[in-house]
């Protein structure tokens, strides 16, 4: 019998850090338009998972990620979505000239306290203050 079941998204993130903030983008489009999360999308056929991280971040933000480092797999799964997403964090880089762009529909730089808190208050996409400890420990550690 055929597998009639949908397939998983394959996903990436990727996480920026300046002055111990993380770069989140508030979504503009579904799902979870309206929530802080990390800039992100879908892998390509064809292409390098960090290479993806790198592409959304710069669609999303206008942001270049040094020293980029893998930092987890995220699994957002619900009744309605099921995706596998590759985290990936790094440092602002120099001369990034940044913008809300692609999908997000404003930028915000926060703490992780504030990030907690947003996700306290259901301000951000599920998981996002979990991730969002994980990238600025990585980072902290590069």
């Amino acid at each position: 019998m055929p597998e009639t079941s949908p397939s998983p998204l394959l996903g990436v993130s990727c996480g920026v850090v300046a002055e111990g903030r993380l770069l989140l983008v508030e979504r503009g489009r579904p799902p979870f338009a309206g929530k802080l999360s990390l800039p992100g999308g879908k892998l390509r056929f064809g292409e390098a998972v960090a290479a993806a991280a790198r592409r959304e971040l710069a669609e999303e933000t206008g942001a270049v990620a040094d020293n980029l480092a893998f930092v987890t797999l995220h699994e957002a799964i619900d009744p309605d979505f099921h995706a596998v997403i590759a985290v990936f964090g790094g440092w602002l880089m120099a001369g990034s000239e940044l913008a809300a762009a692609d999908d997000a529909a404003a930028l915000h730089w926060l703490a992780l306290a504030d990030i907690e808190a947003a996700d306290a208050a259901g301000r951000t996409t599920p998981g996002l203050y979990d991730v969002a400890r994980k990238v600025l420990a990585t980072c902290a550690e590069n």
